[in-house]
């Protein structure tokens, strides 16, 4: 028999107030960082057409072959519920003839949807918080979009923070390491060393194998050949540029030659941030360059790097540098009355002045109300009557009297104080 109870779906989770204040710090700090930096917050539909991921993203990928939430409309078009941002992001700057004036720099703030088994950080509908950089194929573009999600994350008040970086190459220098990948991978997938799904995948996107988290695959991803040792000239020269601007802004970085992320947009410059002990629900952060994702959706060829921070993740890992909180914000006075209907006045007015203002709405007598007003927190005390104001420091105890409508002097006076 079926229960009762009405349950949120799993893999989700409900905002509660104390929640919510800790998602809007982590994106009103993200956010200012943003705009020291000059990305400026665009948008994308919460759902596309299904095409822009599987071209986008790569068909090969965990998130197109397993996790998009995906469905056909009453039109029989084939759509999905948003699993990332940058393939919407690319597509807004092609429909829009966004990139005449370069670089273009942008951020955002969505929701995503992704059908994978839920742990904690992990969610089927989850935020990400992010920023891109369009136009500059230079390493200081790589550099900067990582000082931005270095500068923020410690912003957030996360402490312990490690940074892994590595180069994927170019298309020329990369098809050479795959070709020894392969010859690597084939006897262990014979031995039966891989899981099904990597040798599936050996003939279609052999550098997935690298990011499987099958123990076993893990475990001959470790001995694998190393990228670095394929790189071409330009290539190598870029990534020692990326290294070169890191050292000069006093960001220190671990060299992880088997990293790749896992969508198939990138290329040269992948990265991501690690809190805590760095396990492995511990990254914060991903990111890395994908020149060649407008071209593949059939826009202008245009250099591209950027990052996502999952606000779920960020958020476990300020609570384990300590900040368990964000305080909700204690009003600045109490309008207090016998009368109810000089109460909801006062306080309106002050409201309307930019003050946050409280008032009873329970039904209290008079005495009650100042007792309220200190359960509260509230600096400032107004008792309104039929003749005047008088106007209370809760701290210190002083009192002023003043004349009855006197609302923006008591908003000048408690403002300034």
């Amino acid at each position: 028999m079926a229960s009762s109870r009405i349950y949120a779906p799993r893999g989700t989770q409900d905002g509660l107030p104390g929640e919510i204040r800790m998602k809007r710090f982590v994106e009103s700090v993200f956010m200012e960082h943003c705009r020291c930096y000059g990305y400026n917050e665009a948008h994308t539909p919460v759902f596309e057409y299904s095409e822009l991921f599987e071209r986008g993203v790569g068909p090969v990928t965990d998130i197109v072959e397993k996790e998009m939430y995906t469905f056909t409309d009453k039109h029989g078009d084939r759509l999905a519920l948003r699993p990332e941002g940058t393939a919407g992001l690319a597509r807004i700057i092609i429909e829009h003839d966004m990139a005449k004036e370069l670089p273009l720099k942008l951020s955002y703030k969505i929701t995503c949807y992704r059908q994978e088994n839920p742990e904690e950080g992990r969610l089927r509908e989850f935020h990400q918080i992010g920023a891109e950089c369009y136009g500059s194929s230079r390493p200081q573009a790589d550099s900067e979009i990582i000082t931005l999600a270095y500068t923020a994350l410690r912003a957030m008040g996360i402490n312990k923070l490690s940074l892994n970086i590595n180069s994927l190459g170019c298309h020329d220098c990369r098809t050479g390491y795959i070709n020894a990948l392969v010859r690597y991978l084939l006897p262990h997938a014979n031995s039966g060393a891989l899981c099904p799904t990597c040798v599936s995948r050996m003939s279609r996107s052999p550098l997935r194998v690298m990011d499987c988290k099958n123990p076993s695959c893990r475990e001959v991803a470790k001995k694998a050949p190393k990228l670095a040792d394929f790189l071409c000239d330009d290539c190598r020269a870029h990534y020692q540029g990326v290294k070169a601007s890191l050292d000069a802004v006093g960001i220190a970085y671990n060299e992880k030659n088997h990293l790749i992320r896992g969508l198939d947009y990138y290329n040269r410059t992948v990265f991501e941030f690690k809190a805590g002990d760095g396990g492995a629900n511990g990254t914060v952060c991903g990111g890395g360059r994908y020149d060649g994702l407008c071209r593949e959706l059939g826009g202008p060829d245009i250099p591209a790097v950027g990052f996502a921070i999952g606000e779920e993740r960020a958020i476990i890992a300020m609570r384990e540098s300590g900040m368990d909180e964000i305080p909700p914000m204690k009003p600045l006075v109490y309008v207090a009355s016998d009368v109810p209907s000089r109460a909801s006045r006062g306080a309106a007015r002050l409201r309307g002045l930019g003050v946050y203002a409280e008032r009873d709405l329970m039904g209290l007598d008079l005495e009650a109300q100042f007792a309220a007003a200190g359960e509260y927190g509230a600096r400032w005390l107004v008792i309104t009557a039929e003749n005047g104001i008088i106007l209370k420091n809760i701290e210190t105890g002083d009192e002023s009297a003043m004349a009855a409508g006197s609302w923006d002097e008591v908003a000048r006076i408690i403002s300034d104080k």
